[in-house]
């Protein structure tokens, strides 16, 4: 069902003529079209309104979530029935609210925004528009693209301090000495000299001229809707669908990274944030100094140094295990080599039962892989490895042919409930993971080799 109501065109919405309308804007269900999944069962509404403080995606900014809320006649008494909006879409001129629950066309309801959401959009959108401006007007800087950062949604109710930053991507790389100069320049436009910020609307093409509307969207009529122009005092005129700060003091705060990503070839992003993100990012960034702090027991300042210590000490831990791995597996080997020769079935086994890793088994697998090609042409060989911290294991099985491995594999894993694995369609290696071994299964597969196998 659809009435005659009009509505408002998207670039004539209340929340972009009055970007700090938060709550208790009235206005009338226009339409709620159902929407389909894949197989034609409906999953939620799209209900488009009179008019809206809920702004939609668009312009590099996130749409706005809220909520409208519907009284109910129950009697003799009112009920207050709220109703989520997950987001809105911009189809053309029109801006559609992702609902679940249908609401009858010509209803009057109230709109909610998210308003610390709304705001935390406006500064980050608001700080790079002046960015930019100030990026282009004096060092001659053109911005190509902008991201928002992470936002909070039902799928992810905590941001990493990585989330808090926007970027731009720029047709150079700026240097340390710019980077600090552009933030003293918008620090000053936040604190000592704040710049008015006004929009424009022009309501036919006739009056664009001279503004550039290359980066419109194709789908966004301009002989039929509103094109707004977004002023910063004298400093940046820019068209934009987005909502903006009233004034550069409601930014806040800016922090600009001096590290840069290269992409594109020559361009680069400059990741940046303003707000209440830069309080957030310096609560999130503080928690993890002092954790910091208390694991490597030592001041902010010998951080680097102590990382670097500790560096350096896995780094030679890390070759000493590694001479030792091959030192273990060149010795189990042999003893395997020797074991097989006096085994009249050709069958041995290597078990390392508490640092058995993987590498160390691949390792002797290599080690032993020299010796079969050159003197046998029967074998069956179980390699085994079991971690007791964390009651995992690792299993190659190495065998002529893949009958045997086949028949060793299944045989295994009767014993072993949770042994998974493939490989050795041609002989050769299968390679199986264990990822839990009770006590009852580890004595029976020391058992099971014993009895069938040559132990080296």
């Amino acid at each position: 069902m659809s009435m005659a109501v009009k509505p408002a065109m998207v670039g004539a919405l209340a929340c972009q003529r009055n970007s700090f309308l938060f709550g208790g804007f009235k206005t009338l269900v226009v339409s709620c079209e159902p929407k389909k999944d894949k197989k034609g069962k409906t999953e939620g509404y799209e209900i488009e309104l009179q008019d809206t403080i809920l702004f939609p995606e668009g312009g590099g900014q996130p749409s706005d979530s809220g909520f409208l809320k519907i009284i109910e006649e129950d009697g003799d008494s009112s009920v207050i029935r709220k109703i989520l909006v997950s987001h809105v879409s911009r189809s053309g001129l029109h801006a559609k609210h992702h609902v679940s629950a249908h609401i009858e066309p010509g209803t009057t309801i109230e709109v909610n925004v998210d308003e610390e959401k709304r705001i935390d959009y406006m500064q980050q959108h608001t700080g790079q528009h002046l960015l930019s401006a100030i990026l282009e007007c004096d060092y001659k800087v053109n911005t190509v693209s902008w991201s928002m950062g992470g936002i909070i949604t039902g799928k992810k109710s905590v941001l990493k301090p990585s989330d808090y930053f926007n970027y731009i991507e720029l047709n150079r790389k700026l240097t340390e000495e710019e980077i600090t100069n552009i933030s003293d320049d918008i620090d000053q436009l936040i604190v000592n000299s704040p710049q008015e910020i006004t929009v424009i609307e022009r309501i036919n093409e006739d009056e664009a001229d001279g503004v550039d509307t290359s980066k419109i969207p194709d789908d966004y009529d301009l002989s039929k809707g509103i094109l707004r122009t977004i002023h910063i005092g004298n400093i940046d005129s820019n068209p934009c669908c987005g909502t903006h700060l009233k004034s550069t003091s409601q930014i806040g705060s800016i922090l600009i990274l001096s590290s840069q990503s290269t992409v594109k070839g020559t361009n680069s992003r400059l990741y940046f944030m303003c707000g209440k993100r830069v309080s957030d990012y310096a609560k999130s960034a503080n928690k993890i100094l002092l954790n910091s702090k208390n694991l490597l027991s030592c001041s902010e300042t010998q951080i680097p140094e102590k990382v670097s210590r500790q560096t350096k000490l896995i780094q030679q831990s890390s070759k000493r295990e590694q001479y030792w791995i091959k030192k273990v597996a060149r010795t189990a080997s042999e003893k395997l080599k020797k074991k097989l020769e006096a085994s009249g079935k050709k069958r041995a086994y290597f078990m390392e039962e508490e640092f058995g890793t993987l590498e160390l088994l691949l390792q002797v697998y290599k080690e032993v892989s020299i010796f079969l090609k050159e003197s046998f042409e029967v074998y069956e060989i179980i390699l085994c490895g079991y971690e007791r911290q964390s009651s995992s294991g690792s299993l190659l099985i190495l065998s002529d042919t893949a009958e045997k491995i086949s028949t060793l594999a299944t045989e295994l894993g009767s014993i072993l409930q949770n042994l998974k694995g493939g490989g050795g369609k041609k002989g050769g290696k299968w390679q199986g993971k264990i990822s839990f071994i009770s006590n009852a299964e580890s004595a029976a597969l020391t058992g099971y080799l014993s009895h069938d196998f040559a132990s080296c």
